[in-house]
């Protein structure tokens, strides 16, 4: 090939030294010049000459006349035609798609079609097609080139009562209307062997998508075969195709026509417009006098402005997720230069579509819409997105297994799926017998996504694109969902510390389409809510404030602390939230009660009210809010008698004192004090009684902060005269307590436990230790138990029991921190309630 190639072009090159050399010595002398009166004899005849000369080309030669095409192709320019002979001609007459028996019955547009598509405005080799240029030269890898065929070529009226559905198209319900199903004009594709390749497409791809065998170097337009390449003329290359070659359909109105893939077609239709260019209507009526109507250009909504419109036909704005991937009516499509990629459609068949709503996860969508006509089109477009691919190259059948969509999802289509197939003038159709829908269809998210009562959480979502955590079929997730009638009467932790305790009440407004949240007074003695004191309106996305912060943030700690990964059924109590907060249930399916921290202070139950199985696991419609826990580990401590002797040890070190325990962290400020080295972890804190904390103190290992008359003989630390001593004694005290607080959650929870887990106290020597830990790490300790007790082995010999009765265990609490100690006297205004977010939320939710 490379050969033929370097002929040819030498030819072209002497060629035009000849003409130059030749008009030199009409200037400079009379001598005789062999090439002054004939040309080369190897350069052959016009590509017109050539047809007539052969005489098995009759049809396309009148097919050149009757345009009035045949001067330019006998003298001007330089072409690639690609003709059928007579044969091919005779095959056509029996068999096409637009149902003409002879010559005689085509019409002179579709004589244009069939001259013009054939036709490339440049002399191409077949093997120089291979080749583009998109900054350089790109060797072996084109696939398509533009034809001459002009965009008015293709003009057609369209009926009333075939008009799409939408909106957009109801103006012209009565009269009809003149269009273009695209302002670009249609290319050619073709395979051949380097670029399929380099492609790595196979022949058994090959088949597949076009229906036909071929051999190790054929040529292929579409689904035709060349059957003779390279005929040279002088004024271009003439390639000879097996049959006659139609111009295709673009992807969107191939599965518009073909009646099998209607419901998919009108789906798609939803996002189309009829868009009219002044420019365009002019220029076609200056070549078309006697057209008088209004041309009209049809436009997919893109969310590339490149590739189709972003504005409805008024001049307003399409929102950006109500644009499709690309505009599959565009006949120029490519991700990236036309000549080296086009699209791909999945179209799943009517069958197809008609079975999913029938069953699995599809059967949420009948049952909340009814049919596919029902279902909004900012669900339905995510559906589009699933089954729309940017590239062709990317979707041939041998990338099947690997085929995933724009979230990184994988798309579970086989060879076997594929029903039929079409090639398109800006893309391959695979019409298919199965349908992929998104993981937003399948997944935790899908039930809030459907429902007509999960506008609030539906937002929250979305505004933090958490959809890629809850779509993940990676994981299995258990997620609550309050739905929008019982959204209120949430506590929010940070009020419970302020003078004017409050609860917020979210409600998603219609109008905005935001969710706005309103405070109510809230008295924490009777766990009474009262009347309105605050509304902290959303308002526009593209201006962050700090009322916007202040929603999403409280929304997104509610979001968190509803998302259990794991089951929930699978027979422990206690399960850990994503957001670090334990929640209690008991029961299953609609019988389940779920309850936080601060459901458990108050004795306050949560039900389901719906249940939904999931791909990924199950949702859960519930009656109210979870509420997490109101108490941290410094108010528990402080408010049980119980507790006192450890409560008086962990608050008794001097005010920022390096060992200090409970601390208001420096520029955040929580509701009471927060446990100094608590981070981003889960918590266990084994708590000593008072006996075993006077216990340890008699035993001397460990120094009271003050004497008492009860221990005579024990000195407090406060007391010691030495600093030295004193300081020792602290260091000592802090790495006693410290030894209590253990990294993870550990509860009584009716699952059987035999673990290690590291304390917050530092091993500091080489001595061997019961666990090994070594120096410079943290001491560990064993905990075990069968579900209804617990055992906490130390490093040391000792075993001491977890004590259950009097409800001193189980005691969940959570510490809270904000970045502001703002004291309010009276009603919450807009602006006492910003800074009750941390600068830490702040960045992260920015940076979501």
């Amino acid at each position: 090939m490379k050969n033929e190639i370097w002929k040819h072009s030498i030819r072209h090159l002497l060629m035009v030294c000849l003409l130059l050399v030749g008009s030199f010595w009409l200037v400079s002398c009379e001598d005789d010049y062999i090439y002054d009166d004939q040309e080369p004899e190897w350069l052959g005849e016009s590509i017109y000459d050539y047809l007539v000369e052969q005489q098995r080309f009759t049809n396309f030669v009148r097919l050149i006349d009757d345009i009035g095409y045949g001067e330019v192709l006998a003298r001007t320019g330089s072409k690639t035609l690609f003709v059928a002979d007579d044969a091919a001609f005779e095959r056509f007459f029996t068999d096409n798609p637009w149902g003409v028996g002879s010559y005689q019955e085509l019409s002179l547009a579709q004589k244009k079609l069939i001259m013009n598509f054939g036709m490339i405005d440049n002399a191409y080799l077949l093997g120089t097609l291979a080749n583009y240029n998109s900054g350089g030269l790109v060797e072996g890898a084109a696939i398509r080139r533009t034809s001459a065929l002009s965009p008015f070529d293709s003009i057609v009226y369209e009926s009333g009562n075939i008009l799409p559905s939408s909106p957009y198209w109801e103006p012209y319900r009565t009269s009809g209307l003149y269009m273009l199903t695209d302002q670009t004009s249609k290319p050619i594709m073709y395979f051949l062997q380097r670029p399929l390749e380099n492609a790595a497409i196979s022949d058994a791809d090959f088949k597949l998508i076009t229906g036909v065998e071929r051999q190790n170097g054929d040529a292929h337009l579409f689904d035709i075969k060349v059957v003779e390449a390279d005929v040279t003329c002088k004024n271009g290359y003439v390639h000879i195709l097996e049959e006659v070659m139609l111009p295709p359909l673009n992807m969107a109105e191939h599965i518009r026509s073909n009646e099998r893939t209607q419901i998919f077609s009108e789906l798609l239709e939803r996002f189309s417009a009829p868009y009219y260019f002044s420019q365009w209507d002019q220029d076609y009526k200056l070549v078309n006098p006697d057209f008088t109507d209004t041309l009209f250009v049809k436009g997919y909504f893109s969310r590339n402005a490149a590739n189709g419109p972003t504005t409805y036909p008024d001049g307003t704005t399409v929102p950006v997720d109500l644009r499709l991937i690309f505009n599959p009516g565009n006949n120029n499509y490519s991700n990236g230069p036309l000549q080296a990629d086009m699209a791909t459609l999945l179209a799943p068949s009517d069958a197809a579509m008609q079975e999913y709503l029938a069953t699995g996860s599809g059967a949420i969508l009948s049952e909340r819409f009814g049919s596919w006509e029902g279902i909004p089109d900012n669900i339905v477009i995510k559906f589009l997105d699933r089954h729309m691919r940017t590239s062709f190259l990317e979707s041939v059948p041998a990338r099947f297994d690997k085929m995933s969509d724009g979230s990184n999802n994988r798309i579970n289509i086989t060879s076997g799926d594929i029903q039929n197939t079409y090639l398109a003038s800006n893309g391959l159709v695979y019409e298919t017998n199965a349908v992929y829908p998104p993981n937003d269809y399948v997944s935790v998210y899908a039930p809030v996504l459907f429902g007509a009562n999960t506008k609030i959480f539906n937002w929250i979502i979305n505004r933090l694109d958490y959809t890629f955590y809850l779509n993940s079929l990676v994981s299995r997730y258990s997620f609550f969902v309050p739905t929008d009638e019982f959204f209120e009467n949430y506590i929010d932790p940070f009020t419970i510390g302020k003078n004017v305790p409050g609860a917020l009440k979210f409600k998603y407004n219609e109008s905005t389409s935001n969710v706005n949240a309103i405070i109510h007074a809230y008295d924490p003695e009777t766990n009474t809510v009262g009347d309105s004191i605050g509304v902290v309106n959303y308002g526009n996305p593209n201006q962050p404030n700090e009322y916007n912060d202040f929603i999403l943030n409280r929304l997104w700690d509610i979001l968190d602390n509803h998302v259990v990964v794991g089951d929930v059924e699978s027979g422990s109590a206690y399960s850990l939230t994503k957001g670090g907060t334990l929640v209690k249930t008991e029961g299953s399916g609609m019988g389940l009660k779920v309850m936080g921290g601060g459901d458990l202070e108050r004795d306050v139950t949560v039900n389901v009210t719906d249940v939904y199985e999931q791909e990924n696991g199950r949702t859960y419609f519930i009656d109210k809010p979870i509420q997490p826990p109101l108490r941290s580990v410094y108010s528990v401590l402080s408010q049980n008698e119980a507790f006192n002797s450890f409560f008086e040890l962990l608050t008794g070190f001097p005010v920022n004192h390096a060992s200090e325990i409970f601390v208001r962290k420096t520029n955040y400020y929580g509701v009471d004090f927060n446990v100094k080295f608590f981070n981003t972890y889960n918590y266990t804190v084994y708590v000593p009684t008072n006996d075993a904390v006077n216990a340890a103190i008699e035993a001397g290992l460990i120094h009271p902060w003050n004497s008492s008359p009860e221990r005579p003989g024990i000195i407090g630390i406060n007391e010691m005269e030495s600093q030295e001593e004193q300081q020792a004694a602290i260091k000592e005290l802090e790495r006693f307590l410290r030894y209590h607080f253990q990294d993870n959650a550990v509860l009584i929870s009716g699952e059987p436990v035999d673990q290690l887990y590291q304390t917050a106290t530092i091993k500091l020597d080489d001595a061997p230790s019961k666990f090994g830990t070594y120096k410079n790490k943290y001491y560990k300790v064993e905990v075990s138990g069968d579900g209804s007790d617990l055992s906490v082995e130390m490093e040391g010999n000792g075993v001491a029991q977890v004590l259950t009765e009097n409800n001193l265990f189980n005691i969940i609490t959570r510490e809270h921190v904000f970045n502001a100690n703002l004291v309010v006297t009276g009603k919450w205004t807009d602006q006492a309630l910003a800074p009750y977010i941390t600068s830490h939320e702040l960045q992260l939710l920015r940076q979501w």
